[in-house]
């Protein structure tokens, strides 16, 4: 997926465990979707709604598949769920 957007001002994350069934549209609105790849460690911080728009409102195990890093890697990338400071 090419959603990248920039400037986030992410103060913290974890990795989607995938045991969850969280969705997109679940995520609150200081919650930001990201993913990080497996091969080369890059991190990228994307647009839900982008997203949403592309692939409809998908549970966040079932984008592990759907990301592509810019080393062309799809395989075990990791979702990523990122906080924006809400304090600013």
């Amino acid at each position: 997926m090419d959603f990248r957007f920039q400037g986030f001002g992410v103060k913290s994350y974890r990795v989607h465990d995938g045991k969850s069934l969280e969705t997109l549209k679940a995520m609150q609105q200081w919650e930001v979707l990201g993913g990080q790849c497996a091969k080369c460690g890059r991190v990228a911080w994307l647009e839900k709604r982008a997203v949403e728009r592309k692939i409809g409102n998908q549970y966040l195990l079932n984008l592990r598949g759907k990301l592509r890093c810019d080393c062309e890697n799809r395989q075990g990338n990791d979702v990523l769920i990122g906080y924006l400071d809400r304090n600013v």
